[in-house]
């Protein structure tokens, strides 16, 4: 018999960039209603959040725009 340990998810503060607008993007509903809202494609913002893909950073930000999140250079 095969036990799952089960995996405890970082503090958002922790996360990188992709992961956090993977989050925000599974937390906010479906793909589709955040790809059309955002005006991007829903087989681009379904391939990302599976991690099949990257994106540019202008859909990056056509994302944080409609997540209402804040792309935000840190030195």
């Amino acid at each position: 018999m095969a036990t799952h340990s089960r995996k405890s998810n970082p503090p958002a503060h922790r996360l990188n960039i992709v992961e956090q607008l993977r989050k925000a993007i599974q937390d906010a509903g479906t793909e589709y209603g955040v790809a059309k809202a955002a005006g991007v494609s829903q087989s681009v913002v379904n391939r990302f959040v599976r991690g099949e893909r990257g994106i540019s950073l202008e859909t990056a930000a056509l994302l944080c725009e409609h997540l209402r999140l804040h792309l935000v250079r840190q030195r």
